[in-house]
């Protein structure tokens, strides 16, 4: 009789695992926490507000590097090459390649041997 008592107890506890652990099964996990077979989840339904398109609505933060020592680097180089070929094309003008001119913003004027002035501006009779 004792022995009957205990095969019992045995018995139920078994069933009541196996009764615990096919619920465990079924039910939805922090992993899977979607619709399984028949059973419904314990979690609300939740709604993504969409939002309006317009002057208030929310806007993509920019990427600023504009402070960093590379990119100030670059920046001086670049500034630097640019006033140099400004120079370069300035200088490139007939005004400052061409011998004739020589300090002038137009070519003087050739006189005759007779009528040659002293000029101020290069020290050459002109």
């Amino acid at each position: 009789m004792h022995a009957n008592r205990v095969i019992q107890f045995c018995l139920t506890f078994i069933v009541a695992l196996i009764a615990a652990d096919t619920i465990a099964q079924d039910a939805p996990t922090s992993l899977s926490p979607g619709k399984q077979k028949g059973v419904s989840t314990m979690l609300p339904a939740t709604t993504k507000k969409k939002h309006k398109k317009g002057i208030f609505s929310p806007r993509a933060p920019k990427q600023n590097v504009k402070h960093t020592a590379r990119y100030e680097f670059y920046e001086r180089i670049e500034k630097g090459a640019k006033e140099k070929q400004r120079v370069l094309r300035k200088l490139a003008k007939p005004q400052y390649s061409d011998p004739r001119y020589f300090g002038h913003k137009r070519i003087p004027k050739r006189h005759r041997a007779n009528k040659m002035k002293y000029c101020g501006e290069c020290g050459i009779r002109h």
